[in-house]
């Protein structure tokens, strides 16, 4: 009995100790993508532990970097898996000039069974730690999203994170109470740090979902950084489960959400660089919604807007004293140096005005006396040094004319009135005037005295009359129609 006994508790400890023999055998594989800033990704390679190796050059490159596959990872692991990101010279990892990542440490539950795990790594200066892991994992069973977030400040607000609806697998669970899905994820070369998040949505019935989110810090519409920021925009409506889309954005202050601060994919990230990371003056453009002009540009001859790319620190928000605040405003109005183009000539700014109790600005508003007003026949370089970053661009004038247009009007701009009749008001024809700066200008239109003033009704023939206005600049429009004095009217 006893042999028999023995017998069944021998089979039943092989029985149990099966699984876990075949368990501790499961292999998967792990791919780590990885981002330089720059792009730059000449001699790259790693060095790994923890059951990564060490490759002296990357695997591959993919849409959103260099990156290194390790097969055969097992499965259940105790300890980290170790990854510093890292170019070789002459062999061997050049650990003084070359180091891209400190010690970036991979959790091994990370790794599944026969399944290929991807994970994503920035550029940056420390190691990982409990509140910044710095890496970022898909999920094979969902559709991901890979958002990079990034201040030119280097100013995060606490309470930052997100507003999202549509199918994430996490949602904010309501308005001005952010989800705060934001980690460190790098540095800049500059020392200036990156916030990255992994969002993970559902399939919904066998399609992406249309989830979208905006970043906020929870303080109403004014602490909005993005407008809608959507996962179909990074991935299309088709892709398959398991899918990592990119979306890059930039920082342009508060309440901002025009949309052109977000970029996605490979395209996109070329587009957040030359946005992110290098300083200048924005150029003027029309936004196409508002008809509004955007960016650094002469909105009369007394007045720049500037717009900077990146936000600066606002010296007169840390004055205590009003001498303080007297010596801010100096330092502020000297940042900018306005020159007329192609000479030494430069042209006194009388004060620099600015959101006086932000911490970090970017718009301006340069005033100049009406004795040292802009002159739109001359080119103006205006420039701007704060001993950190500078930038110049030659200043935007306003040079086109008004435009006078007739709504209802025949190419041919003939009216007739009736001989021999007073004449009737109601014939002047409807027109518009519209600037490219000042807007609309139609009430400013008027019939200049002269030739092309008058009608006599008694006489017949055609009356040329001109319509004339003037923008705020000095550009002038004139548009002519013609009053036709007949006895057959039509």
């Amino acid at each position: 009995m006893k042999k028999v006994l023995l017998g069944l508790l021998i089979l039943a400890t092989t029985l149990v100790t099966l699984p876990m023999l075949f368990a501790d055998s499961q292999k998967g594989t792990v791919i780590v993508h990885f981002k330089a800033w720059d792009g730059n990704y000449e001699n790259l390679g790693n060095w790994g532990w923890g059951g990564f190796d060490s490759k002296s050059t990357y695997t591959g490159l993919d849409d959103f970097g260099a990156y290194f596959e390790f097969n055969d990872i097992a499965v259940g692991g105790e300890n980290p898996m170790g990854f510093i990101a890292v170019r070789y010279k002459e062999g061997s990892p050049d650990w003084d000039n070359g180091k891209l990542t400190d010690d970036i440490l991979i959790d091994p539950s990370v790794v599944k069974a026969d399944e290929t795990v991807h994970i994503y790594v920035f550029q940056g200066t420390q190691k990982s730690s409990e509140e910044n892991p710095r890496y970022f994992v898909a999920d094979n069973s969902k559709y991901n999203l890979l958002v990079v977030y990034f201040d030119p400040s280097g100013s995060y607000e606490e309470n930052l994170g997100i507003h999202n609806w549509g199918g994430w697998t996490e949602e904010a669970t309501t308005w001005n109470e952010p989800l705060k899905v934001f980690s460190t994820g790098g540095e800049t070369t500059a020392g200036v740090a990156v916030k990255v998040a992994m969002l993970h949505a559902n399939q919904n019935e066998g399609s992406v979902p249309d989830a979208g989110f905006l970043v906020y810090f929870g303080d109403g519409d004014n602490s909005k950084k993005t407008g809608d920021v959507k996962l179909r925009s990074a991935i299309g409506e088709e892709a398959e489960l398991g899918t990592t889309g990119m979306a890059y954005i930039v920082s342009k202050g508060n309440g901002y959400t025009a949309g052109d601060n977000v970029f996605y994919g490979k395209d996109g990230y070329d587009q957040f660089v030359d946005e992110a990371f290098s300083f200048k003056l924005m150029p003027y453009k029309q936004n196409t919604n508002t008809g509004q002009g955007e960016g650094t540009f002469a909105v009369r001859p007394t007045n720049i807007i500037v717009k900077t790319s990146a936000l600066v620190t606002n010296p007169y928000a840390a004055a205590e004293t009003e001498a303080d605040q007297t010596a801010a405003l100096e330092t502020v109005k000297g940042w900018f140096k306005l020159t007329v183009k192609g000479t030494s000539t430069v042209i006194p700014i009388e004060r620099v005005d600015f959101a006086l109790r932000n911490e970090t600005i970017s718009d301006f508003v340069i005033v100049l006396s009406d004795a040292n007003k802009l002159d739109n026949t001359k080119s103006y370089i205006l420039s701007f040094d704060n001993d950190s970053v500078d930038a110049e661009i030659e200043l935007a004038l306003d040079k086109e004319k008004p435009v006078i247009s007739f709504p209802i009007l025949g190419e041919d701009r003939i009216i007739e009135v009736a001989w021999g009749k007073e004449f009737d008001f109601n014939l002047f024809p409807l027109f518009e005037a519209v600037d490219d700066r000042d807007g609309n200008l139609t009430n400013r239109v008027y019939v200049p005295a002269g030739e092309k003033s008058k009608l006599n009704t008694a006489v017949e023939g055609d009356y040329e009359i001109m319509l004339r206005v003037e923008d705020t600049w000095g550009n002038v429009s004139e548009e002519i129609f013609i009053f036709r004095v007949t006895k057959n009217v039509k």
